[in-house]
């Protein structure tokens, strides 16, 4: 998918692993997910560390540098090493960035990202990265919903319960906030609907045959439009209809917190690589599990690094946000091992030899996914955690569970997106 290291894709390979080359390759899936893991949480934790009112409260400026920095290491990368984005590269898999990509493409989803971006960091002024988390959780309900009016998911019973039960969850989760703020609870879920219309535009307008990207290429095509548009927008605001948190910040705020900003900046880079190389390298369910997983760390890391207090409604809803969204993604992802009920479905998803059909082969995410539904959209998503790679995590999930059948898909970002190639972005 990603095409990051060749001798080790498994689609290259004229024979079976060998014991050996099979622990290898368990140990790189295991270290990739648990730098997603480690790197996604801890850039969430970073940025509501630097985005408080005592230290660097410009969240819109901060994502835009973050747009900057993966814009100009991304180029950097691709002059390195070319190979990395074989969807420019490869002549097999070689995108044409004509007109009609950039416009109907990279530009209006750089346009949504970045809407996505500014409101989602401008919220951590107001909330805590826990309640945050659990509002991100509901955004798969809200890609369904969105895809259904797009006509590109078809309706089913079963999964509309599952969904309805996520936003009850989430609801659990809102009530129980116990320093709960309208304006962040606002900022929060209008980045959810621009993040969850851009992975339905995505699958709309960058699933079709010759618009397939890899994760870095993605990352190439859209980063400097979305710092374009950060840009401007930071201009134009702070001269028309100037706001404290929408300011820029002063020479002196730059030199007392370059470090931090450089370090955060090498994070979000470093995040979108490790997403690729994870996408590229892992199974369908090593990818959701490490996503349910990372959920799961980004809330506790709020309430054990950032001191941050949750309810016992916030807890219990938030678990059950977490076991509806694992069982409606792999339901979404492998269709035919559900299709005689939810126990059996895991069996064979956990346990395939043994209980009959075996789960996705370790593959490539974007494999798994295709090897379903070929119209699956294969373009990286943002999601968001605050960053733009994270966003692009995000995206990732709430696209997978869209894309993979059907649907609407590409985050994180993120987030039970079906994690693709396009998706990299998760949740």
């Amino acid at each position: 998918m990603v095409g990051m290291v060749a001798q080790s894709d498994p689609d290259e390979r004229s024979g079976p692993l060998t014991s050996s080359e099979r622990f290898a390759q368990g140990v790189l899936v295991f270290t990739l997910g648990a730098g997603y893991i480690v790197v996604s949480s801890g850039l969430i934790s970073y940025n509501k560390f630097l985005i408080h009112r005592e230290r660097f409260p410009f969240a819109v400026p901060l994502v835009f540098m973050h747009a900057c920095f993966c814009s100009c290491l991304s180029f950097f990368l691709y002059l390195v090493k070319p190979s990395l984005f074989p969807s420019l590269t490869d002549e097999a898999r070689r995108v044409p960035l004509d007109r009609d990509l950039i416009l109907k493409g990279a530009l209006p989803i750089a346009i949504l990202f970045s809407g996505q971006l500014a409101l989602s960091n401008s919220a951590y002024l107001h909330s805590s990265v826990a309640f945050l988390q659990m509002m991100k959780e509901a955004n798969l309900a809200l890609v369904y919903t969105l895809s259904l009016v797009a006509a590109i998911e078809r309706f089913h019973s079963r999964n509309a319960a599952i969904l309805v039960a996520v936003v009850a969850a989430t609801l659990m989760t809102i009530h129980g906030e116990l320093h709960f703020s309208f304006t962040g609870f606002a900022l929060q879920g209008s980045s959810q609907l621009f993040e969850c219309t851009k992975i339905v535009m995505q699958a709309m307008l960058l699933s079709a045959p010759g618009r397939k990207l890899d994760a870095l290429t993605y990352v190439l095509l859209v980063m400097p439009f979305c710092a374009l548009i950060l840009g401007a927008s930071i201009c134009g605001i702070h001269l028309l209809t100037p706001h404290s948190e929408l300011l820029l910040p002063s020479l002196a705020d730059l030199a007392l917190w370059w470090p931090h900003l450089l370090a955060n900046s090498c994070i979000a880079f470093v995040l979108n690589v490790v997403i690729a190389l994870f996408v590229k390298h892992s199974s369908a369910v090593s990818f959701i599990l490490a996503g349910m997983v990372k959920d799961a760390m980004i809330v506790m890391s709020g309430v054990f690094i950032l001191s941050e207090v949750i309810s016992r409604m916030q807890a219990v809803g938030f678990t059950i946000q977490l076991m509806l969204i694992l069982v409606y993604t792999l339901a979404k992802a492998f269709p035919k091992e559900f299709e005689n009920g939810i126990f059996e479905g895991f069996a064979l998803v956990f346990f395939g030899d043994g209980f009959g059909t075996a789960a996705a082969p370790a593959k490539g995410l974007a494999d798994a996914a295709a090897a379903d539904d070929p119209s699956s959209l294969k373009v990286p998503a943002g999601k968001d955690y605050g960053a733009l790679a994270e966003a692009g995590a995000l995206s990732a999930r709430a696209s997978s569970a869209a894309s993979w059948r059907g649907g609407s898909g590409g985050e994180d970002n993120g987030g039970r997106e079906g994690r693709t190639a396009a998706s990299i972005g998760s949740r």
